[in-house]
């Protein structure tokens, strides 16, 4: 059941048309359904027994990014992905959710991720950092995930990542709700890592992060050392002079802001410092920083990938009103949602990378 705190929220959103611009699944399809204010109608209709929650219905909370760009906007604070996220629990809950949805599901439960594959293994030894490389830099973009640690090394840092890393909840999260098995897998990976007694944990992807400084607490699975997002540790090793800017390679880039840096972190300098260090010579996209568009997610690729063409086919089109050669991310998930349609003479730029 939706709790009444979802369905307050449902019930305001659904009168509201003012977060409908800004919805990057809804500005490509056009489909009024794929607005907050549809999805809120919708539950509103099985609240007051006007509609029976089905398999339509589902699809529906499912054409969602949770990207936060309706939160962000919000004048009045209601937040669309409070509800979405219960529907998608009462969707698992009574087997109406999308098959692609079940089959990530059914991943995580035969492997500890949703690409049903062993996931690649980065550990090494280290007593400075802890380094968090999750399941889509391990899995899906493994050269973002060497490059930051082959820079770290650079930098005098010695890093440490972990010989079995647990999931962080953050994919099941998003497919099935915060349920009582997404504060199981945070309690894991909590145990995890203070066991390792290191101060700082240097976390790769935002959606990660996110959810380990959002959520963690509350499931008591509390992280006893300071996570940090490695933009931001990347960024603090430039300023301390530990990692040497290139040359100027006399290109023009732009910087993605990814839904979580943009909207939970409100971090916008580090990946700029970056791309500077980087060679680059910086433009801007006007959807920027808390207003930047999202590209995709990747769990949202896995389980709907013609729904991320769509929006990064969006994200690309913002580019190329710039004069920008090439988007600049420090992100897996936008790096891999990015990847999948780059315009002719475009490229997409793994920071980490360019920065060795």
């Amino acid at each position: 059941m939706i709790s009444q705190n979802a369905l307050h929220h449902a019930e305001k959103c659904r009168f509201c048309f003012m977060c409908r611009h800004l919805c990057p699944i809804q500005l490509q399809t056009g489909k009024e359904i794929n607005t907050p204010r549809a999805k809120g109608l919708i539950l509103s209709m099985e609240n007051k027994g006007t509609a029976k929650f089905d398999r339509d219905m589902a699809q529906t909370m499912y054409e969602c990014l949770i990207c936060d760009a309706c939160v962000n906007d919000c004048a009045t604070g209601y937040q669309p992905p409070l509800f979405i996220r219960e529907a998608r629990t009462e969707a698992v809950a009574n087997d109406l959710a999308p098959e692609s949805v079940m089959k990530l599901l059914e991943n995580v439960e035969a492997t500890g991720n949703i690409y049903g594959a062993e996931k690649p293994s980065f550990a090494r030894e280290g007593k400075d950092v802890l380094v968090y490389v999750g399941e889509v830099a391990a899995c899906k973009v493994p050269k973002m995930a060497e490059s930051l640690l082959k820079l770290l090394e650079q930098a005098g840092v010695s890093a440490k990542v972990l010989e079995n890393e647990p999931g962080s909840g953050a994919m099941l999260a998003d497919l099935m709700g915060y349920v009582d098995e997404v504060a199981q897998e945070a309690k894991t990976l909590a145990n995890a890592i203070n066991a390792t007694g290191l101060k700082t944990v240097v976390v790769l992807d935002s959606y990660d992060a996110e959810i380990m400084k959002q959520r963690y607490a509350a499931w008591g699975a509390e992280i006893h050392a300071q996570v940090v997002t490695a933009t931001q540790y990347v960024s603090d090793l430039l300023k301390a002079g530990k990692i040497a800017p290139k040359a100027s390679l006399a290109k023009k880039g732009a910087c993605h802001d990814d839904d979580r840096l943009a909207r939970t972190f409100y971090e916008f300098e580090p990946i700029r410092e970056m791309a500077k260090a980087a060679g680059f010579e910086l433009v801007e996209m006007f959807n920027k920083e808390r207003l930047a568009k999202s590209c995709g997610s990747a769990v949202t690729l896995a389980y709907m990938p013609n729904i991320v063409l769509k929006v990064a086919s969006g994200r690309w089109s913002d580019l190329l009103r710039t004069e920008a050669q090439a988007i600049l991310t420090a992100n897996p998930q936008s790096y891999l949602c990015l990847t999948q349609n780059v315009p002719e003479g475009k490229e997409v730029v793994d920071l980490y990378s360019a920065l060795i």
